[in-house]
């Protein structure tokens, strides 16, 4: 009754951190430094509510576990972060935008190119309206994974006409 405006306040600072922690170790992902992600991901505090933002840790963190090339560790958390997406308040098609990026990182890390059987049975009958997608949740976890591009070189220029008519060689 008296401490619930304080544990509400540190419930809040928690979650901020929390998410702060995980895009700063996801920007270190994409920058290519790991040893700089995990230490970002340690910031995170460590008794987190799945429901609240311990979803976005769970998921950075099998991210992280991808990228230091540990598969089995990698799909064994991706596969309890799809089961465990229930217990949030995401929307459903949140919810099944985040099941089928866990499926696709596991078929990524799998050496079969094939998901587990648990994690398959998470993401088989479900539909989810890629419009109504939260916008940071495709930022921050993209289906494809894209490689930076390079801008295409410019047209070659049409070799002049042997008349000078200006009607072409015809």
């Amino acid at each position: 009754m008296f401490g619930g405006r304080k544990a509400e306040e540190r419930r809040r600072e928690e979650i901020r951190m929390a998410d702060q922690a995980a895009d700063h170790a996801l920007a270190a992902m994409g920058a290519g430094d790991l040893d700089r992600a995990r230490d970002e991901l340690s910031a995170a505090p460590k008794k987190l509510d799945f429901a609240d933002i311990g979803w976005k840790v769970e998921a950075v963190s099998a991210l992280l576990e991808l990228a230091t090339n540990k598969r089995k560790a990698a799909i064994k958390r991706l596969t309890e972060f799809a089961a465990r997406l229930d217990e949030t308040s995401l929307s459903k098609d949140d919810k099944g935008y985040l099941r089928l990026f866990a499926l696709y990182r596991a078929i990524e890390a799998s050496k079969t190119n094939k998901a587990p059987a648990e994690l398959r049975m998470h993401t088989e009958d479900f539909r989810f309206d890629h419009t109504l997608v939260s916008g940071a949740l495709k930022s921050r976890f993209p289906l494809k994974k894209t490689e930076p591009s390079e801008p295409a070189p410019p047209p070659i220029a049409a070799p002049p006409a042997s008349s000078d008519d200006g009607k072409g060689p015809f």
